[in-house]
């Protein structure tokens, strides 16, 4: 069975679209929780409504208090959940009917290779959609310049190519998560996809499987990589470039320290040389690059990495 994880949060205009998508699925081998993190909108009554149709696939809860954004929602539904398989869902997607199918497919073809008890994750391609689903990128890794076979903990540690909304890990996986969500984690499906890279493995379905909408108050977003534009903006706004490396610095010193005692020689080595990166000068953050291969995928993000570090 795979449980469905749906983070909600103010989703009243697109939850719907997006449960009526699960309900289609060709695979009936899943059930939806969705959880609340205190909407002010009409999200808990539309999710009850269908609750109230389909009780033995659908349930519900709202948090006591509102956790403060879509990654501790979702760390907290990754904590809480009980299936051998789970999946991420975000409110304001549309999945194609065969995306459970097809994922589960993937990781149970990643199982004979790793087996059971090593943790393993599986995510897939997209689609990118405007806010009305009509789509604007066939396969949004090709948009954003994203490489999947690029799994390796050292590439994971300072890229993530994991898209949550199309994740799912298993039940080995779920049980390495801290009950206390590490204070510098980025993303839940980032600190998923090291867990996957460090002790077991990350399959990928080449194929979209998501109408992943793009509405303008996406918690994350699509953006085209390939564009001339986008790089430019970024090369301008070198502050918020350093920030974002600095974030993955402190990410992996969480990393690290959690997983000190279950890390090989080399991994927390290669760990612990990247979460020192801050504390370095220039030319011992490019050696540190260099001596442990931790390249992002392409020229221009390269480039910032030896500019903003």
């Amino acid at each position: 069975m795979v449980e469905i994880l749906l983070a909600s949060y103010n989703s009243e205009k697109y939850i719907g679209e997006q449960i009526e998508s699960i309900l289609s699925q060709t695979s009936e081998e899943w059930r939806l929780t969705v959880q609340d993190d205190r909407s002010s909108d009409r999200t808990a009554e539309i999710v009850e409504s269908y609750c109230a149709v389909y009780p033995e696939k659908i349930s519900f809860r709202v948090n006591e208090r509102n956790l403060g954004g879509s990654k501790y929602n979702f760390y907290d539904l990754l904590l809480r959940a009980e299936a051998d398989y789970v999946m991420a869902c975000d409110h304001d997607d549309v999945w194609l009917p065969d995306k459970v199918e097809r994922t589960l497919a993937a990781m149970r073809d990643l199982e004979t290779v790793y087996g059971k008890e090593r943790p393993l994750l599986v995510h897939t391609d997209l689609k990118v959609t405007d806010r009305d689903l009509q789509v604007t990128a066939g396969s949004m890794f090709f948009q954003q310049g994203l490489d999947p076979s690029r799994k390796r903990l050292a590439e994971l540690l300072v890229q993530n190519n994991v898209t949550g909304c199309t994740m799912m890990v298993n039940r080995a996986l779920l049980s390495l998560l801290s009950p206390v969500i590490p204070p510098n984690l980025i993303m839940h499906d980032w600190w998923c996809g090291l867990i996957a890279a460090a002790f077991g493995g990350i399959g990928f379905v080449a194929e979209p499987t998501i109408l992943y909408r793009q509405h303008g108050d996406n918690q994350v977003g699509a953006k085209n990589a390939r564009s001339l534009g986008y790089n430019a903006k970024r090369a301008a706004k070198f502050q918020d470039a350093r920030k974002v490396l600095a974030e993955t610095y402190l990410q992996a010193g969480d990393f690290a320290a959690q997983f000190r005692d279950r890390l090989t020689t080399a991994q927390l080595e290669l760990t612990q040389a990247y979460a020192e990166m801050g504390e370095k000068g220039k030319l011992g953050r490019i050696h540190t690059l260099k001596r442990y291969g931790l390249w992002k995928n392409t020229f221009a993000r390269r480039l910032g990495q030896l500019l903003y570090g």
